[in-house]
């Protein structure tokens, strides 16, 4: 029977698991900003298996957090470097989200989404400004 694994070992086991998602996530992002397209089935599959592993990783957590009494300063090491990963992972699954919508918009939407031309916006309220000189 093996020892149940110290707080300290669960916290790196899962900052390691962020670590790699974090790596997998930003695949996705060079994937989607370079072609534009959906990510690879092979890519979402990839992702998919780490649902588990998360799932595992956040349980243990979850005992370490019920048994803790004190974390020692290794352990609040761990912790802060394993929100600060979760953050970056979170930011960016938002941006891959962002350019996984644009890249799923049929094409008329996505024209109405182009890139602002400067200038364009002040020609548009120009061209319907009143003649006059009076305020609408």
């Amino acid at each position: 029977m093996t020892p149940d694994p110290s707080p300290a070992d669960i916290l790196r086991a899962h900052v390691a698991i962020c670590s790699e998602l974090h790596t997998l996530f930003l695949e996705e992002n060079r994937v989607l900003r370079s072609t534009g397209a959906p990510p690879s089935e092979e890519l979402l599959a990839r992702k998919r298996e780490f649902l588990p592993r998360l799932d595992a990783s956040l349980e243990q957590l979850r005992r370490v957090n019920e048994n803790a009494s004190r974390f020692t300063p290794e352990e609040q090491a761990l912790v802060q470097e394993g929100r600060k990963k979760l953050m970056q992972l979170l930011m960016l699954d938002r941006e891959n989200e962002r350019l996984l919508l644009r890249a799923s918009l049929p094409p008329q939407i996505k024209t109405a989404y182009a890139p602002v031309i400067p200038g364009k916006i002040a020609k548009a309220y120009g061209k319907y400004a009143p003649r006059d000189g009076t305020t609408a």
